[in-house]
């Protein structure tokens, strides 16, 4: 919370009930899923693909089961958490750019529960190239976060968080509308190279270590810049 004038002043307000409710009704579908399939599924099923979308690691069913569930219901709660305890970055009003990260959590959730269904559905004998479902998704997960980058203020939950951006609403705001297109354009590509065999998933590691580096060094080239102008208008 910040203080001010000696009144307290809230931190951040509730979250959505809407989203709330969209992100509990993926979680239990994803429940749901694992209920309906464990009966049918092997005692050992796949759990990991090399870059060519090959199996070369198994385990018990009984964690494909839990897994899906668990990880989407523990990273929706610790955004939940995040957004409840983190102090209020400037003047702005926090609740867009709550509403924003949580829509842009339950397109990753979404995107959960499609990994599941494949990896359920690999396991249960069908033949699928999860390699070519991840980097698809994963493309389009980019240019649906890319439509949104710039819309988001300075905070410490979502967004591009550097050292810099989180020290200047100017360099946040700069950073993100940089990010938004990179963003965008990155996941155009990975679409693209998801229909290449075999290249897609080193394509998207590659597409994601240049959504991840360059944000951050642009970052720090406005920062500078912005610091130089503070400076000579002194």
């Amino acid at each position: 919370m910040d203080v001010a004038k000696g009144k307290i002043i809230s931190i951040a307000p509730k979250p959505s009930l809407c989203m709330t409710i969209g992100a509990t009704l993926i979680v239990a579908t994803q429940i749901l899923v694992s209920l309906v399939t464990y009966p049918f599924l092997p005692s050992i099923v796949p759990s990991h693909w090399n870059a060519i979308g090959q199996i070369d690691g198994y385990a018990p069913k009984v964690l494909l089961a839990i897994l899906w569930p668990l990880v989407s219901a523990a990273s929706y709660s610790f955004l939940i958490l995040m957004m409840s305890i983190s102090p209020r970055l400037g003047f702005q009003r926090p609740e867009k750019t709550q509403a924003i990260t949580q829509q842009l959590s339950l397109a990753t959730l979404l995107f959960l529960l499609v990994i599941q269904l494949t990896a359920t559905a690999i396991a249960l004998g069908f033949h699928i190239d999860i390699t070519f479902i991840i980097s698809l998704g994963l493309s389009i997960l980019l240019i649906f976060t890319g439509n949104y980058m710039g819309k988001l203020r300075r905070n410490y939950w979502a967004g591009i968080r550097t050292p810099w951006t989180i020290a200047s609403d100017v360099v946040w705001e700069r950073t993100h509308r940089f990010a938004s297109w990179l963003f965008v354009g990155t996941g155009l590509v990975g679409i693209a190279m998801s229909f290449v065999p075999i290249a897609h998933i080193w394509a998207m590691i590659a597409l994601f270590i240049v959504v991840s580096v360059i944000p951050a060094l642009y970052s720090y080239k406005i920062y500078r810049q912005q610091s130089f102008r503070e400076r000579t208008q002194c």
